[in-house]
């Protein structure tokens, strides 16, 4: 039985292509849009075309230099205006002490906006560290002369506890005209409070509001007309407190003399 003839290649090429005609057309069109695509990355992407020529700065600092400021973004800023690394500028700039959080943006056609909040110490924190007003600790790069600003200390992860600790007590003793300069949470979690008088008052670790508040009925009776006699209130008993008078220190000295 003769074989069946086969049709000539051209006619089976001629066939497929008629069959996928369109599908190739779209293949086609889909690849030359990428490279069109990675062509224009690449010029849009290109420092030369569209440099970064201005930093602007703003925000109200107190405590950082706009021009210092700028000379350690630089090493950052070697990309054009399309290229540079917004999130890794603003990182950079909110790894520095002083900065609460930073906004970065591109502003057309060749500045990048830099918008900075500092941190705003209100308290100081152990030895070489500051609270901000959300109670979160930071170490500044340089301390520098905060007059009137309050010492707390406590064990780390305790900040927000201690900073509203001070509020409370600081409300407190307004009242009798008296300055909170001192709260320190110590390991065993005992409270000590240091006046700016130079009082101290011992809470301990239960109660202490209730034990401040203690001090606070007993004042105008007890301490207010020896109040330069004061030293330190011991208020970690049950119903009462014991008192150190400066007068009473004196003669034990003497008496040891």
């Amino acid at each position: 039985m003769p074989r069946p003839k086969r049709p000539p290649l051209q006619q089976t090429l001629a066939a497929f292509m008629q069959v996928h005609f369109s599908s190739l057309t779209g293949l086609l069109l889909l690849v030359l849009l990428a490279i069109s695509v990675m062509q224009g990355v690449a010029w849009l992407q290109d420092p030369y075309r569209f440099p970064l020529r201005v930093v602007e700065i703003e925000g109200e600092l107190r405590y950082l230099q706009k021009q210092p400021l700028q000379q350690s973004l630089a090493p950052h800023l070697e990309g054009g205006f399309f290229s540079v690394d917004v999130a890794g500028v603003r990182d950079v700039i909110e790894g520095l002490p002083w900065v609460y959080q930073a906004r970065v943006q591109r502003v057309w056609p060749d500045i990048l906006s830099v918008t900075i909040e500092e941190q705003d110490p209100i308290a100081r924190w152990g030895e070489d560290g500051l609270l901000n007003r959300y109670g979160e600790a930071f170490v500044p790069g340089h301390m520098p002369e905060l007059i009137g600003l309050p010492r707390l200390a406590g064990p780390p992860g305790h900040e927000q506890t201690v900073l509203e600790q001070y509020q409370a007590m600081a409300k407190t003793l307004a009242a009798l005209g008296m300055q909170v300069a001192r709260v320190e949470l110590d390991e065993r979690r005992a409270w000590h409070v240091g006046l700016a008088n130079g009082v101290q008052l011992e809470l301990g670790r239960t109660d202490s509001y209730r034990r401040l508040q203690r001090f606070v009925r007993s004042y105008r009776d007890v301490f207010a007309a020896r109040l330069d006699e004061l030293r330190r209130v011991d208020l970690r008993y049950s119903n009462g407190f014991s008192v150190d008078w400066r007068e009473a220190l004196m003669s034990a000295e003497e008496d040891k003399g």
